[in-house]
Formats: C-alpha cells, structure tokens, sequence
C-alpha cells in the first residue's frame, strides 16, 4: 500500500500505521486537567498538526522529535485546518528522511548557480574576497545550501535559507537601480550573509530545532561574529565598510523589539530590512496557506506569523 502523504490528507480519512517524521512534541492538559500531546507531523509535501488524546502512560517518552512516528487514527478538522486526531502511535525507522523533509521550491542546482553568479558579480575587491571566505568555503557553504530559514514560519525547509537570501538579494538589485545612493555590490554581499548566524542556529533534523546556540546567542549575533571574523582576516579591509557590512546585518530586523540591537542607519541596512521583511512575510501566507485548509470563504486558520486569519478568497484572477 502506498504511503499516504500529508498531501493527501482528507477529512475522515482513516490512518493504520501511516509513517512521518515527528516535528515538534508538547505535553498539555485539557481544561479539565487531562494530559494530551500536540503533535507537528510532517514530510516532504508540508505538516499536519495532531492530537492525541487518552495518551497511555509511556508514550511520549518513546517519541522522539526528529524521528519516524507510525500514526493510528482519524483525519478531522479544527478551525478550518486539517488536522490528524491520534488513537495509537509509535516510533519507527524511516527509510529515506528525503521523504519526510520539506525542500525548497527551487531546484538546489539552480540556486546554487545563482548564488555563484551574485558573489561573481560583486566587483568591489574587499567584498568579493569576504563573499568568497564565507560562502565559497567548505563545508560552510554545504551547511550554508542546506539550512532552514525557520523552524516554521517561513522558508522552513531543506534549502530555506539560500532561496530566501537569493530572494532578497534580488529585491535589493531592483532597489539599487532606482536608488543610485545605495551601494549595489554592498547591498548584494549583505543580502547574501544577513542570515548566516542560522546555519549554526537550527539543527537540521525533522523538527528544525533552535541549537543550543541558537537559543542563547540568536542568528543576529552568530552572524555578526562570523561575518567579523571573516572582515578581520581580510588585509586591508576598509574601517567604514566594515562598519557598514556589520551595521546591515546587526539592523535587519529593523527594531529593537524585533530582536534588532540597532535600527537602520544606511541606504544598504534600510533596504535588506524591507527586503528581509517582504519576503519573509509574503513566504510565510504562502507557506501558511500551502500548509492548511481554506474554508469555503475564503479564509485560512490563524497565522501566528501574521496575527490573524489569512485570507486567500476564489478571485484567481482570470475569471
């Protein structure tokens, strides 16, 4: 019998035995004190959250985030999103975890190109040579090429990281054209490294779990180490641009609110945070959207990332 994806789940459909990777695993009680587990399964095709209610005593200490689950139960529906309700689960062996792990919509081969084109086309010798350092050296680049961008709001995925830093390169390409101000050679090597604190921030397992690292220090900060290590290994590396490179990737979350220990000062700064931010936002409703179900108004569950329903309606736009 053929695996039944995530893709492929429907309304009432019946689970025995259905094998996917274990995303996230909480423990919580119901209102009237009963334990429960909220489960995240996932595979290649997107996630599902689940219940499992009546949980004999053991079970979640055999569960383990990361690895193969073998689910029993009933798909139902909970505000507007599928969701799997769990009589019986177990651990088990997956034998390809390609399967089971979400990729990024982009062919690898393609966006590694892409990547190779950008750091080529920076001519600026200082730049270049921090662009090589970092991303042209293995096994960083490897890591790099692999990574999530989020544990789940967005470019969550094998590969998330260097799709979304290839999309916000690009947005900064097309500002850079009708802002002559802004340093285009600048703009690109910090749109490239912006996010590199998260490749040691996320373990690339099922879940996409914060490291240890990730938790204490924050991407912001890793980032900016290694980036200033870099710099500093660098011969003759301009004081002011490093000041810049530094300051774009310290602000681009654009608030101290936002986890941002400085707010934008400069063209280059400015435009990777509105880049950052547009293309993070419009790649989680995507992400949200692809992952639940739409009601037959038009409307998706509740986005955390957002901070409400999304809507998506029936318009397409050729009708």
């Amino acid at each position: 019998m053929p695996r039944v994806r995530v893709a492929d789940l429907q309304l009432n459909m019946q689970l025995y035995k259905a094998p996917f990777l274990l995303a996230s695993l909480k423990e919580a009680t119901d209102r009237n004190g009963n334990p429960y587990l909220k489960l995240t399964l996932r595979d290649s095709t997107g996630d599902v959250e689940a219940r499992y209610w009546c949980v004999p005593a053991g079970v979640a200490e055999r569960l383990n985030v990361g690895q193969g689950v073998a689910v029993c139960g009933q798909v139902t529906e909970y505000r507007g999103a599928l969701q799997v309700t769990i009589n019986h689960a177990f651990p088990c062996e997956l034998e390809d975890l390609t399967e089971y792990l979400p990729a990024a919509r982009r062919p690898m081969e393609e966006m590694v190109a892409e990547l190779d084109r950008l750091i080529s086309s920076v001519g600026d010798v200082y730049l270049g040579q921090l662009l090589h350092a970092i991303l042209g050296s293995r096994p960083f680049r490897d890591s790099f090429c692999v990574a999530p961008a989020a544990k789940t709001y967005h470019h969550a995925c094998v590969g998330g990281l260097l799709e979304h830093s290839l999309d916000v390169a690009r947005q900064i390409l097309l500002i850079a054209e009708r802002y002559p101000e802004l340093d285009r050679d600048l703009g690109v090597t910090v749109a490239l490294l912006h996010d590199v604190g998260k490749v040691d921030s996320y373990d690339l397992g099922g879940g996409f779990e914060l490291t240890d690292s990730g938790r204490l220090l924050g991407h912001i900060y890793l980032g900016t180490v290694l980036v200033e290590r870099a710099i500093d290994e660098i011969e003759g590396f301009p004081t002011e641009l490093r000041l810049r490179v530094l300051h774009a990737i310290l602000a681009h979350h654009g608030s101290l609110e936002n986890g941002s220990p400085v707010t934008p000062r400069t063209p280059e700064a400015i435009a990777l945070h509105y880049a950052d931010h547009l293309d993070g936002s419009l790649r989680g409703w995507v992400d949200h959207v692809g992952r639940g179900r739409v009601s037959d108004n038009g409307w998706t569950a509740w986005s955390n990332m957002h901070g409400g329903e999304l809507f998506v309606g029936r318009w397409h736009g050729d009708e």
